[in-house]
């Protein structure tokens, strides 16, 4: 595992050992894990490979070595480079042969299998008729596993953190006249993009009376203007984000918008109080909720005008909401967002990304929930 890309030694081995803990508890004798272009986390999870041809398999028995099997034979090098499992193979184009072989000498029972609702009609009848009723959807597994974050998992979260907090004040302190929305958006992806991020999804509002945020389409910033931003950097995988949501202006605003933003920090404030483990995520919404609807926007608190308070990325993704029936975990990693549409003001944005500790919880952003003024004076 000596390229960048590695993990510490014994990470991969923590995760399996979860994996098969769960697997067995569920009376599973393996985990099959797919993965394919429209969806790389599942491999990357539990092989650390990142994917760059048309699919990938990777096999966890109960006991012994797991098999990495890629769907580009030009990418094997790399693979084998960057997971550093020792048994890892090409799949020849449209055969499923070498996969059955593997799974059949691995298990003799049921067989989990993750990330099964993306494959093709063709090779879940194949499966099927190999495997029978042996073979059962295991994504939750996957996904209920990825819920709680090992201590590596949670420093390259810390890190996307860190880049959402650095291009959020590049662009408050840079930002001028007549710039272009995308030409901003661009600076805050070259800024992310040069401490290492891997993605970036933004959304972003830049005018006045936003009703909320959207992809970039060539507004040119004036005085008075009011930027709404969603930043989502990621550090490695989609799993590994976190997400920022701020308001800034660029000139001035009315006391009226400031009024209405403290409605949201104090929504943001006290929801946060109740997070440790054991406490029930939909708690947040309802506290979230009841703040801003005694401040006579109840009817704003539901769609279309807001869906969730907060969630979690990738792998492990939960939604804060009213009807969310889990409680926090500690190692739990999600964003915590009172975003709301407030008739007077428009949208406003205020957003922390949160990992929840043995007592509460560590706030990773260091940029404060404040209406920020683009150009300087912000204390």
């Amino acid at each position: 595992m000596g390229n960048h890309m590695s993990v510490p030694e014994g990470e991969l081995e923590l995760r399996w050992k979860r994996l098969r803990e769960r697997a067995a508890a569920d009376g599973f004798d393996g985990l099959l894990v797919f993965s394919n272009q429209i969806n790389q986390t599942y491999i990357h999870y539990a092989a650390n490979y990142t994917l760059l041809g048309d699919r990938s398999y990777f096999f966890l028995p109960m006991t012994g070595e797991p098999t990495l099997l890629i769907g580009a034979a030009w990418d094997l090098q790399h693979a084998v480079s960057e997971s550093g499992l020792s048994d890892v193979r090409p799949l020849m184009h449209g055969c499923n042969k070498e996969i059955i072989s593997v799974v059949k000498a691995g298990t003799k029972g049921k067989t989990a299998v993750a990330g099964m609702e993306m494959l093709n009609e063709k090779d879940l009848a194949e499966f099927k008729t190999e495997f029978g009723e042996n073979f059962v959807q295991g994504t939750d597994l996957l996904e209920e596993v990825a819920l709680v974050k090992t201590d590596f998992e949670l420093g390259l979260i810390r890190k996307a953190a860190e880049m959402a907090d650095a291009a959020f004040l590049k662009v408050v302190e840079t930002a001028k006249e007549g710039m272009l929305d995308y030409h901003i958006m661009a600076e805050i992806d070259y800024t992310m993009k040069k401490m290492g991020a891997t993605d970036n999804f933004q959304m972003s509002s830049i005018g006045r009376d936003s009703t909320g945020m959207l992809l970039p389409y060539g507004k040119k910033l004036e005085k008075g203007d009011i930027f709404l931003f969603e930043m989502t950097p990621a550090y490695r995988s989609v799993t590994y984000s976190a997400q920022l949501c701020r308001t800034a202006v660029y000139g001035e605003l009315p006391p009226l918008f400031y009024e209405k933003y403290d409605i949201l920090v104090r929504a943001l404030e006290e929801s946060l109080k109740i997070i440790k483990p054991g406490a029930r995520i939909a708690d947040v919404a309802k506290i979230q909720n009841d703040i801003i609807g005694k401040a006579g926007y109840a009817e704003y608190c539901r769609p279309p005008y807001m869906r969730s308070r907060g969630h979690g990325f990738g792998l492990g993704r939960v939604e804060v909401d009213d009807e969310c029936p889990l409680t926090f975990q500690k190692n739990m990693s999600l964003v915590i967002h009172p975003n709301q549409f407030i008739p007077e003001t428009g949208y406003l944005a205020l957003g922390d990304h949160i990992i929840v500790t043995e007592t509460g919880f560590e706030r990773l952003l260091k940029t404060k929930p404040m209406i920020y003024t683009c150009g300087g004076g912000n204390q």
